[in-house]
Formats: C-alpha cells, sequence, structure tokens
C-alpha cells in the first residue's frame, strides 16, 4: 500500500518530469553557428553517456563492484531497451520531416502515451488491469489522446495559416510512409521504461549495497541510456559527413558556449527521465504506468506552453488556437484526473 503522501509525491515528480521533459530544447535556441548535428552528438554523449553514469556514481555506493558482481547476462534488458529505443529517436526526426511537425507529434505522443501506459501496466502489473484504479487511468489515457488529437488539428491548421513564414520539410518520403514511422517510433520510444524496470538483477544488487529503493534503478538506466546513445551518435555522425558540418565545433569561437547549452539540455533531459523513474517507484505497482501518464502529458503541456510564450502560434487564425486552447484543456483534466481520481496501491 502506497501512502497519500508517497503517492502525491509520486505525481509531483511525474508532473516534473513532464516539465523538464518540455523546456529540454530550449538551450538550442541559443547555440551559435552548430547545426543541428552539431549540438545533437554533444547532446548525446553527455546525456546518454556522461549523465547517467555520473547520477549512478553518486546514488549507489560501490558502483564498480556492483557492476562486477552481476552476471553478463544482468546487463541485456538494459542493452536491448536501449538500442531499441536509440532507434525510435533517430525515427522521430525522419517522420515528422516527412509528415509535418504537428501531424508527427500529435502522432508519435499519442502512439507512445498508449504504448507507455498499456504496457508497463499489462507486463507489470496484469492484476490491476480490471481494477478501478486502472479504469481512472484508462479514463485519463483517453483524455490524453483526445487533447493531443485536438491540440493536433490545430498545429497542422496553423502550419497551413502560417506557410509563408514556415519552413518547408527537408525529408523526402511520402505521407503514409511517414505516418508509418511516426507509429512505430512511438513505441519504440517507451522502450526504456523496460530498461529500467526489467533489470531486476541489477537493480537488487544496487540496493544490496546501499542504495535508495527509489534510486537504485540509476544504474540500469546508465546501462539502457548507453546502449540508446548508439544510434543518436552514428546518426549524428553521418549527418556531420553529409552535410560537412563538422567544421562548426571549432568555427566562431563559441565552442565553450555551445557545449554548455548542450550540456544544459543533456541535464534537463536526463533529470526529466530520473524523476519519472522516481515518481514511478513512488507510485505502487501501477507506477510505471501512471508517471508515464503524467511525464508525456506534463512534456506536450508544457513544451507548448513555453511554445506560446516564444510565439510559435503567431499569425494563427482565432479559431486554431481555441482548437490549441481546448487540446491543452483536455491534458490538464487528465492531470487532474489521475492526481485525485487513482487510489493509491
Amino acid at each position: 500500500m502506497v501512502s497519500v503522501g508517497g503517492f502525491a509525491l509520486g505525481v509531483l515528480m511525474g508532473l516534473l518530469a513532464g516539465l523538464l521533459n518540455g523546456i529540454f530544447l530550449l538551450p538550442m535556441r541559443y547555440t551559435k553557428k552548430w547545426a543541428w548535428e552539431n549540438t545533437w552528438l554533444c547532446f548525446s554523449v553527455l546525456s546518454c553517456v556522461l549523465f547517467p553514469w555520473i547520477a549512478a556514481s553518486v546514488a549507489i555506493p560501490h558502483l564498480g563492484a556492483v557492476l562486477r558482481s552481476v552476471p553478463l547476462s544482468a546487463f541485456v534488458p538494459g542493452i536491448l531497451a536501449g538500442l531499441v529505443w536509440g532507434i525510435g529517436q533517430v525515427m522521430y526526426g525522419l517522420g515528422c520531416g516527412m509528415v509535418g511537425i504537428a501531424v508527427g507529434s500529435a502522432t508519435i505522443s499519442s502512439t507512445a502515451i498508449i504504448a507507455g501506459i498499456l504496457g508497463p501496466l499489462i507486463v507489470y502489473a496484469p492484476s490491476q488491469l480490471l481494477t478501478s484504479s486502472s479504469l481512472v487511468l484508462l479514463a485519463a489515457t483517453g483524455l490524453i489522446v483526445a487533447g493531443i488529437y485536438t491540440y493536433g488539428k490545430a498545429g497542422a491548421s496553423k502550419e497551413r495559416e502560417t506557410a509563408a513564414t514556415s519552413e518547408p520539410q527537408v525529408v523526402a518520403g511520402s505521407f503514409r510512409l511517414g505516418l508509418t514511422i511516426c507509429l512505430i517510433c512511438g513505441v519504440l520510444g517507451t522502450a526504456f521504461v523496460y530498461g529500467g524496470k526489467s533489470s531486476t538483477v541489477l537493480v537488487e544488487a544496487a540496493k544490496a549495497a546501499g542504495a535508495q529503493p527509489f534510486m537504485a534503478f540509476y544504474v540500469a538506466y546508465a546501462v539502457t541510456f548507453n546502449a540508446g546513445a548508439v544510434a543518436g551518435v552514428i546518426f549524428s555522425g553521418y549527418k556531420l559527413i553529409k552535410n560537412k558540418t563538422a567544421a562548426n565545433f571549432w568555427s566562431g569561437n563559441a565552442f565553450l558556449w555551445n557545449l554548455a547549452m548542450a550540456a544544459a539540455m543533456g541535464l534537463l533531459w536526463y533529470c526529466a527521465l530520473l524523476s519519472y523513474g522516481m515518481g514511478s517507484e513512488k507510485l505502487g505497482k501501477m507506477g510505471a504506468s501512471v508517471a508515464f501518464a503524467l511525464f508525456s502529458s506534463g512534456t506536450v503541456l508544457f513544451a507548448n506552453l513555453f511554445g506560446w510564450l516564444a510565439g510559435e502560434w503567431k499569425g494563427a487564425s482565432r479559431k486554431t488556437i481555441q482548437g490549441f486552447i481546448k487540446g491543452m484543456a483536455f491534458i490538464v483534466g487528465a492531470i487532474f484526473l489521475i492526481a485525485f481520481g487513482l487510489k493509491t496501491q
């Protein structure tokens, strides 16, 4: 049984994860003379390789001994989950490039939310499937998807209305192929959840070494996201070669500034994932699903709020803006339903 205080803390951590994940791209706006691939390569290495091991080293006593004490098979769940997740991240950019940001992000978010809520519920808490709590969670899922669908329609409308000032899509491919990629990407993007939850041997070894129970998964995340970095590093390297942008690293006397922006992105993003994981540990048997609902809905809500403040919806019609507000209202309703409608398990 989860205490009321523990449940409330888990909800707040899930929402914090959404906030941090919703704003982690903001520092990219302030890089100077770097192409996307320059920033993304540094971001991938820092967020998926360096920061996870720093966090694990701080949270888990005798980390080296913990890693040596487990069989090689203990690393398999995290490695497999990380590789799948990394491929999903690369597919995100390709899918959105084919169908447009509004339609692509809405499709990916909807698919990810359904997969990220139902998947862990089926795998890790099947006994909760027919409980009142699961029905509340499924109702909240419906609200989130409805909100994303409504927001996606508004976003597509905004793209049409501001087409004269919008950048053209740069990824060649049919709309059908792009939509298929987005659907697959949404599912693959939830794989990190299983890397953390299924690496039980690693997590138990961390607990035995003295790690706090709600932080022991840090070592599993380190393995998962190290594997996940592979696809991002390879794709960024490919873009650097194709676009001949490697020289950007040392041109313009802005290397340290740009590296700091990439580090800020990585820190915000990885703290978001850690907050999700800790929220999941605080929310009981259905924690992975509940935390993912809060994490995903919070990401959509806060990312769009900051996008609004940054002027991304300037030039849109009144009807389009009303659709945007309606979509966000659905998501806020889902958050309140989770926070006040779920029972502690």
